[in-house]
């Protein structure tokens, strides 16, 4: 907030310009018509000054990431490219900046429907993990992990595997699995920064490529409609299935993952903080922030509460079935209301209530699955604080006490996801996406298309925080221009289906890497490690596996090559960079 007084107080005795008076004559007319709002008057008389898709809409996240890189302040990165994209949207005017600033990007952004779903998801989630922890749930858990996952790396694999299980939906996925890991990975003296890698490694791959998530209905959707657009003669869902095992850096993520978990192995920061927390007992650097929530109980409760894992297993099933069954049912509602069949023992029809659920057909609502995963949670929750209660192990006031510790622990979390919403909206108010579709060419090769769009969808992604909204964006413009480019003769789809495969794997490589991303951001919130440490330690991780994907997957199958040859070379060659590149944290001597 200091970064933008000073910027207004700056303003304030610049001399007056041409836009300034076009600003102030729409101010003073507001102030006079009984019709029109000032607030629109403003936004009217701003909205002549802006140019949409142009470069400097690149540099509110330009700005995000040099900030955070350079001063190591989160906050302050996200506060002064907030009032960058402001002053570009509303022009050098201090009375716009501020008033249309705050309102378009921070207050409209925060409470719409959708957004207050997410944090109240986000705070019923983690405020059940809480009464797990109090109620000796987790530890028993751990307790009985402990018996397979008995070595740092064995822990490692399990927590990877944990993140295949949670398939049906990105955000639950994070949330779940990083505050459910986390005594499993202190008690191996995992690093903070390797769990949150763990957990982001395993939300958008696994619910991109699951055949029933929240994720795979809106691919479907897209899909779909192109088809449809194109006259391909494939369903969105055909175009899914075809297209699997071209998904190569989600496949890769998990391949990577799996080995670095299994071999012990880390390089770049990734392994600093390994030995930090392996050696010194640190799972946290000494000049880090968590910005999530920590799962610590002191000594007296750790006595007063047996180890029962069933106090934390019996929440989270009851989490997962609610969460499929609330969605399945959600979207057979929607689908009954627009006139169509449900049949609860079609797999079809599952999957078309999944789409159903994120796009209500009768466009009624925009709150895709959303009021399902928070209800979801809320139930959840109650089982967590029945049970505990009901065993005698916990009054009802001490559960509910320990709920409610969630509240005062997030307010830092919420603050960065709702200034990433705020940097997403700035973009698209910008025209980011649209500078961005301009620097395309259409003289290109056809077989390097795929791994043009990957990149395009990538930068697209990192810079505006949301893969999702890459992914609608470029797919109804790069597929024609897949087709245009001979993408689909003699009737060979490869290419084809490979383009789309990159622009969706773009995405969610972009998604991956950027700061200001919701489910990079839930992911550290979740494990309790500081933001910017976790974006650093797994960019490494991240741009090793899309050169890897983009050298044996992309460009090799789009050649012509045999996918199979993604599968062989891809992991050899990984194992190799871990080798070579790669030492183990977990001996007391340097290798």
């Amino acid at each position: 907030m200091l970064t933008f007084l000073g910027v207004c107080s700056f303003l304030a005795i610049v001399p007056v310009s041409h836009e300034t008076r076009l600003l102030e004559e729409a101010a003073g007319a507001a102030l006079s018509s009984q019709e029109v709002s000032f607030m629109d008057t403003l936004r009217e008389g701003a909205r002549e000054l802006r140019v949409n898709g142009h470069w400097t809409s690149l540099l509110p996240p330009l700005i995000a990431v040099m900030v955070a890189a350079f001063f190591r302040t989160l906050v302050g990165a996200l506060v002064t490219a907030w009032v960058a994209g402001s002053l570009l949207a509303y022009g050098l005017n201090p009375l716009a900046t501020a008033v249309l600033g705050t309102n378009d990007f921070l207050i409209q952004p925060a409470t719409g429907q959708f957004s207050a779903l997410v944090i109240l998801f986000l705070f019923s989630l983690v405020g059940m993990v809480q009464v797990m922890s109090r109620s000796g749930g987790l530890s028993g858990l751990v307790g009985k992990m402990g018996k397979v996952a008995n070595s740092r790396r064995r822990a490692k694999v399990a927590i990877g595997l944990g993140g295949l299980f949670l398939f049906f939906d990105d955000y639950s996925n994070a949330v779940v699995l990083g505050t459910t890991m986390q005594k499993l990975s202190d008690r191996w003296k995992i690093a903070r920064e390797k769990l949150a890698y763990l957990v982001d490694s395993t939300t958008a791959p696994v619910a991109g490529l699951a055949l029933l998530s929240t994720w795979v209905a809106f691919e479907v959707y897209l899909l779909g409609d192109v088809s449809v657009q194109l006259d391909i003669e494939l369903s969105g869902y055909g175009m899914l299935v075809e297209m699997l095992p071209m998904r190569f850096y989600c496949i890769g993520t998990l391949i990577f993952l799996f080995l670095n978990s299994a071999t012990g192995r880390d390089f770049g920061p990734m392994l600093h903080a390994e030995r930090r927390a392996f050696r010194e007992g640190k799972l946290i650097a000494d000049e880090h922030q968590s910005i999530g929530i920590q799962m610590r109980s002191t000594e007296k409760e750790a006595v007063e509460a047996p180890d029962r894992w069933y106090n934390a297993v019996v929440p989270i099933l009851v989490l997962i079935v609610c969460i499929v069954a609330g969605i399945v049912t959600l979207g057979a509602m929607r689908m009954e209301s627009s006139g169509d069949i449900f049949w609860w023992l079609s797999s079809h029809d599952w999957r078309a209530a999944f789409s159903a659920a994120v796009f209500d057909p009768s466009g009624s609502s925009d709150l895709g699955a959303m009021p399902v995963l928070f209800a979801s949670a809320l139930i959840a929750g109650l089982v967590a604080v029945a049970m505990p209660a009901m065993q005698g192990v916990l009054s009802v006031a001490e559960a509910v006490s320990s709920y409610a510790r969630a509240l005062p622990t997030m307010w830092m979390a919420v603050f960065i996801l709702v200034m990433t919403w705020s940097m997403r909206e700035i973009c698209h108010t910008l025209g980011t996406a649209d500078y961005l579709i301009a620097m395309m060419g259409d003289s290109m090769p056809v077989y390097v298309l795929p791994v043009f769009a990957f990149f395009l969808a990538a930068g697209m992604s990192f810079a505006t925080g949301s893969s999702w909204g890459a992914m609608g964006i470029l797919l109804p413009i790069v597929m024609p221009l897949a087709v245009q480019m001979g993408a689909t003769q003699s009737g060979e789809l490869t290419l084809y289906l490979l383009t789309a495969a990159a622009i969706l794997d773009g995405a969610i490589f972009g998604d991956h890497c950027s700061p200001i991303s919701d489910t990079t951001v839930l992911s550290s919130i979740s494990t309790g490690c500081d933001h910017l440490a976790h974006v650093n330690t797994q960019l490494y991780y991240a741009l090793v596996t899309v050169a890897l994907a983009c050298v044996f997957g992309y460009l090799m199958v789009g050649n012509g090559i045999s996918i199979w040859a993604f599968y062989i070379l891809f992991p050899i060659t990984a194992f190799a960079v871990l080798r070579l590149l790669g030492e183990r944290s977990d001996l007391v001597e340097v290798d």
